[in-house]
């Protein structure tokens, strides 16, 4: 009997164990919840990737655009007929930027990108009227041509008429008669068939035109003739008919300059002279008795 508990004490007991049982399920349910918060946090990290992966992909999108939109505009600078920059001629008194274009084979409108700057200088080498020719870039979009024309320096007496040569004796023109002499004569020797291009040459020509290019622009248009006829005897005269020795064409260049003194001294001081000896050894003065 002793071991026989009351209702009371039965359900103290009871109650007492479920109070326990409480306190043990709330032990169990804690530690729970910081795995279930941790796993909200994870998803929200894991948006916030995403979001940022989708920004990345978003950019080289846009990178890749915007790259392909500049290919594609210069491009179209490169190859269609699209008007842009200039070209501007410079020290030249014959050719004008419409025979660069021809010369060039520039297609119109003109677009400097499109335009090769050597094969442009290679394409103007060849015409006879240019002696060099340097093509170049300058910023932003100008196309600078310099020439320097190739001049006449001398006429020459061929089988058929008369041919204008430069200073190394290249046939720039050829006529069949001369009606104003604007650059000196060379006499004394008559050459074959001369065509364009054609290149005359000998010791005697050769000195001939060592002499003229020896002397200054205005000497030039002192002299109108050369004669060749005695290699051993070179002689020149001016328009006014003054004739000056030059020897067999030993020393040209000295004897040059200073034939081109002697006759601006003679003009100067108004002498009248029988003919002058531009001996750079015994210059001398032949005045008329």
């Amino acid at each position: 009997m002793n071991d026989f508990k009351s209702f009371n004490e039965f359900i103290e007991e009871q109650h007492g164990h479920s109070t326990k049982a409480d306190s043990n399920l709330d032990v169990v349910e804690n530690p729970e919840q910081p795995p279930a918060i941790g796993n909200t946090i994870s998803l929200k990290s894991g948006k916030k990737r995403k979001h940022k992966g989708n920004r990345k992909s978003s950019l080289r999108s846009n990178i890749l655009i915007g790259f392909s939109v500049i290919i594609i505009f210069f491009l179209a600078l490169l190859l269609l007929p699209v008007p842009l920059g200039y070209i501007v001629l410079t020290g030249s008194d014959i050719l004008t930027v419409d025979d660069i274009l021809f010369e060039g084979k520039i297609r119109q409108p003109v677009n400097v990108l499109q335009i090769s700057t050597s094969q442009l200088e290679e394409r103007l080498s060849r015409d006879i009227r240019i002696d060099s020719v340097q093509v170049h870039r300058k910023f932003p979009l100008t196309m600078e041509v310099v020439v320097h024309d190739r001049i006449p320096i001398a006429i020459v007496q061929g089988e058929f008429g008369y041919a204008l040569v430069d200073k190394d004796g290249i046939v720039m023109d050829t006529v069949q008669s001369i009606s104003k002499v604007t650059v000196p004569l060379i006499t004394g020797k008559r050459f074959g068939n001369l065509l364009l291009e054609d290149r005359i040459s000998g010791s005697d020509i050769d000195e001939a035109l060592n002499f003229l290019n020896n002397l200054s622009p205005a000497g030039i248009r002192v002299f109108s003739e050369v004669n060749i006829g005695n290699p051993e005897n070179i002689n020149a005269y001016t328009r006014e008919g003054i004739a000056v020795r030059l020897g067999d064409g030993e020393r040209m260049e000295e004897r040059a300059r200073l034939a081109e003194d002697m006759v601006g001294d003679v003009k100067a001081r108004g002498l009248s002279v029988e003919y002058l000896d531009a001996n750079p050894a015994s210059a001398l003065i032949k005045l008329k008795k």
